[in-house]
């Protein structure tokens, strides 16, 4: 997280992606070690948010995107 200087001088963390197809069905995992980078746990974990059930550093809305494209071949459009 460049944006923030706290964050940034946690350094880099490690995102892992697992595709397994099962009978025509693909499942996604992702795995984000935040060793190192309590800040920044904290943060992707929601327990930042000013309300409950909030971004969660993003991920809600990354992934939820991912699977509207994969869905039906159009990316989720937000006003700009």
């Amino acid at each position: 997280m460049l944006m923030d200087d706290g964050l940034k001088a946690e350094g880099f963390t490690r995102l892992t992606y697992e595709l397994v197809e099962t009978d025509g069905i693909t499942r996604l995992t992702v795995t984000h070690d935040l060793t190192g980078a309590p800040n920044l746990a904290v943060m992707t974990s929601g327990q930042a948010d000013d309300q409950p059930g909030g971004g969660g550093g993003g991920w809600p809305w990354v992934l939820s995107d991912l699977k509207s494209l994969l869905e039906t071949g159009t990316a989720f459009s937000r006003p700009s």
